[in-house]
């Protein structure tokens, strides 16, 4: 083959590709991309949640806002933590608690490690000069094991200046990466999108590399055609092989829950219960896995200093009352009927 005919080969073969992402991306992958995360990560075209974000009259305060500001306002809680924390799709629990309970709360997503923003906040000073009744601190259950219980968390100086840089940062999201005719994303979720539909022919269980699917015994979800459908994030079976440390964890929480009660400030642990874990009663088939224990050992840790939310105890009380729709369908979250019920529970400890 000449140069020529081989440069021209390589030229067509390109073209092909490029052309055959371009169909296969605006034809199909690029609805999955505009919907949620397990959506996204799975490929999995959902249909129109029956429900829809909500949004409250009131509003929390994040902790840039308040930094630029030159009033310094008064805050009943801070709240510290991951997505869950930080409005995914649109819902806040803070917003809910202003308006339903007229508890102000102040937001703080700096490092995405939880105990780490608390100290943060702590050794800058910010702690005492905002002085609430409360901190919330709460981490998506897969994510504790590796954040509280593995090793002791001591605190971290820092000051206002290091809080502000950290409450500034923007984040990326999915609908920001895939606009446009060429969008950065295209090719490689295409690929992805056909090598995943392969992966469900060896095993039907799982949608992606990331994102895995199981049959619910009875409807708990309004998603049309999906009512019985589990999507759920792959690592929320991570505690098979890394079980969480009940002792550790506790010991972790303690050292913050009596730097603060020295302050007056209660600290208020809420752990958000894994999707799987959540609806795992229901899955017909469970592969032979057992349940997760990380709840029931954080209930009988003995000598808890901090306030423990149970929000896979108050979840599964409303799933067997039929609640639907607790957290998303397509998405790895709670929704606001979920939080809502969690935020119900939450205001005993906020209350005089």
């Amino acid at each position: 083959m000449s140069a020529k005919k081989y440069v021209l080969w390589v030229i067509t073969v390109l073209y092909v590709l490029l052309a055959g992402s371009i169909a296969l991306w605006h034809g199909c992958v690029k609805q999955m991309f505009s919907q949620r995360d397990l959506n996204r990560l799975g490929y999995f075209a959902g249909n129109e949640d029956i429900i829809s974000p909500k949004e409250y009259s009131m509003y929390r305060t994040e902790m840039k806002d308040y930094l630029e500001g030159s009033m310094r306002e008064s805050f009943d809680v801070i709240t510290i933590g991951d997505s869950f924390t930080n409005g995914r799709r649109g819902s806040w629990y803070q917003d809910y608690l202003a308006e339903r309970y007229n508890i102000k709360s102040l937001n703080y997503f700096g490092k995405n490690l939880c105990l780490e923003d608390l100290y943060m906040l702590i050794s800058s000073g910010l702690i005492d000069e905002i002085h609430p009744k409360a901190v919330i601190l709460e981490k998506v259950e897969r994510g504790v094991q590796n954040e509280l219980g593995k090793t002791k968390i001591n605190l971290i100086p820092s000051d206002k200046k290091d809080i502000y840089i950290l409450a500034s940062k923007k984040n990326t999201n999915a609908a920001q990466i895939s606009n446009g005719i060429f969008p950065p994303v295209m090719i490689k979720a295409s690929m992805n999108f056909l090598t995943s539909n392969l992966m469900r022919i060896i095993n039907s269980e799982r949608l992606s590399n990331e994102a895995y699917t199981a049959e619910l015994d009875r409807n708990l979800f309004t998603n049309v055609k999906n009512e019985h459908k589990l999507l759920f994030y792959y690592y929320d079976l991570n505690y098979l092989e890394n079980p969480a440390d009940a002792k550790m964890i506790n010991k972790n929480l303690n050292a913050a829950a009596e730097i603060l009660s020295e302050k007056g400030i209660k600290l208020i642990f809420m752990p958000c219960v894994d999707k799987y874990d959540l609806y795992y009663p229901y899955i017909k088939d469970k592969k032979g896995r057992p349940e997760n224990n990380f709840f029931p050992a954080m209930r009988n840790v003995p000598d808890k200093k901090y306030i423990f939310i149970d929000t896979k105890a108050i979840l599964r009380k409303a799933l067997g009352r039929g609640e639907t729709d607790l957290y998303w369908f397509g998405d790895t979250h709670w929704s606001w009927k979920g939080f809502e019920l969690v935020c119900d529970e939450i205001v005993k400890y906020l209350q005089p």
